[in-house]
C-alpha cells in the first residue's frame, strides 16, 4: 500500500511537471492603449490612470519635443506606431536595468517592453526592425546587442528611415567596439574596452553621434 501510495505520487508530480504551461505562455495583466504620443512613447490605462510609456531601447526622430522642431520621419514613425496600437491592448515587460528608478525615466514615463496583446507583437524590436528608430544605446538594457543587429539589418536593407540613405559598409569592413551607457567608441585592443563590449560599423557609431575614444583613436 505504501508503495502504491509512492507511486501514485510520483505520476501525479510528473503529470504537474509536463502539462503546466511555460512561462511565457501565462497570462499577463493587459492594459488599454489611449493614444500613441509619438514613435517611441504612448499612453496606456494602467489602474485607472493614464500612464504614459517609454519603450526601452528603442530612438525614434522627434515629433512633440517641446524645443525641437519635428525632425525628419518623425511623423512617419509616429504613425507607424499608431498603426501597431491604436485600438489595441498591451501587456509589459521590465528590465532589471531600470530596477533602481523603479522602471521611470527622469520624466516620470514608465519604462517597459511592450507586447501587442491580440499576437504578442514585440513593439519596441519591430520599430527598430523596420527601420523606424534607432537602437538607443546611451542607457543599458538587456537587449542591447540584439537591437543593434535589428538596427542594422534595417539599414542595409534601405527600410523606413534609411531608405533614402546611402548604402553602409559590411559589418567586417570596420568595426569598433562600444561600451553601454557610454557614447564612446574604441578600438578592439583598447584598455576601455571589455568582453562585455559591444561591436558596430565606425559608420554606425558616427551617425550616432557618438566620440571617437582619446586613447585608442579608432
Amino acid at each position: 500500500m505504501k508503495y502504491a501510495l509512492l507511486a501514485l505520487l510520483i505520476i501525479i508530480i510528473l503529470l504537474g511537471v509536463f502539462t503546466c504551461p511555460p512561462k511565457s505562455t501565462i497570462a499577463a495583466d493587459v492594459y488599454d492603449v489611449v493614444r500613441v504620443v509619438d514613435g517611441d512613447t504612448f499612453i496606456a490605462r494602467i489602474d485607472a490612470q493614464n500612464v504614459r510609456v517609454r519603450l526601452i531601447g528603442v530612438d525614434t526622430p522627434e515629433s512633440v519635443h517641446p524645443n525641437k522642431a519635428v525632425e525628419h520621419f518623425a511623423l512617419e514613425a509616429s504613425a507607424f506606431l499608431k498603426g501597431l496600437l491604436e485600438g489595441e491592448q498591451v501587456y509589459f515587460i521590465y528590465d532589471q536595468n531600470n530596477a533602481a528608478t523603479n522602471h521611470k525615466d527622469r520624466y516620470d514615463r514608465m519604462l517597459a517592453y511592450a507586447y501587442r496583446a491580440s499576437d504578442s507583437l514585440f513593439i519596441n524590436a519591430e520599430i527598430i526592425r523596420q527601420g523606424y528608430g534607432h537602437a538607443y544605446s546611451k542607457y543599458p538594457f538587456t537587449l542591447m546587442e540584439d537591437f543593434i543587429k535589428y538596427e542594422r539589418n534595417a539599414r542595409h536593407q534601405n527600410l523606413g528611415l534609411w531608405a533614402e540613405t546611402e548604402d553602409y559598409p559590411a559589418v567586417s569592413d570596420s568595426l569598433v567596439w562600444f561600451n553601454a551607457g557610454s557614447n564612446k567608441y574604441h578600438r578592439e585592443i583598447c584598455r576601455y574596452t571589455t568582453d562585455k563590449s559591444l561591436s558596430m560599423s565606425k559608420t554606425e557609431a558616427i551617425a550616432k553621434d557618438f566620440e571617437p575614444c582619446k586613447v585608442c583613436k579608432p
